[in-house]
């Protein structure tokens, strides 16, 4: 009577085959999860345009120097206490109704990151601590970082991806 059953050779050649699959699968797995939380950081970096274009509309064509500055400062209507994040700085956004970006505005990299994002003159240094944030810059009619809210013409919106900082940056007007 023959023995039924897989011989020792046959179940190496299964784990052999089932090891080459995982060695080609984790690494793709891995590279399309970084590239989805980048996608999800330039969809941030979009989100917060769109927030600072809508105070710009706010505000008849001023941008704002930081992501604090109230809509009433600019239209000297102090009850309009609305800002883009309600922190220069990204410490705990404002309460909902002042705020201009939505409340699922999350970092997409580090879930645990208390601050969604960054405000940052300097956008261009990567630091791993700093992986998903998006940063707003406002700027003056050189181009550089503006100085104080009557310098503002203009701002740029950068975004640190995964391990990088992205190349994508938005600016007033796109």
């Amino acid at each position: 009577m023959k023995n039924k059953g897989f011989t020792l050779i046959e179940l190496m050649v299964v784990v052999v085959i089932i090891g080459i699959l995982a060695a080609i699968a984790i690494p793709n797995f891995i590279s399309m999860q970084k590239r989805a939380k980048e996608a999800s950081v330039k969809n941030n970096m979009h989100t917060l345009q769109l927030a600072a274009e809508d105070f710009s509309t706010l505000t008849e064509g001023i941008y704002a120097y930081d992501c604090g500055v109230q809509v009433g400062a600019i239209t000297l209507n102090a009850a309009d206490v609305r800002s883009i994040a309600g922190t220069d700085n990204w410490g705990a956004l404002a309460a909902v109704a002042n705020i201009l970006l939505p409340t699922s505005f999350k970092n997409p990299v580090l879930a645990a990151a208390a601050a969604p994002a960054g405000y940052s003159p300097a956008a261009a240094v990567y630091a791993a601590a700093d992986a998903g944030a998006v940063y707003y810059a406002s700027l003056d009619v050189a181009g550089a970082q503006a100085v104080d809210q009557n310098a503002v013409i203009s701002y740029s919106i950068g975004g640190n991806g995964v391990d990088a900082v992205l190349a994508l940056v938005l600016t007033s007007g796109q």
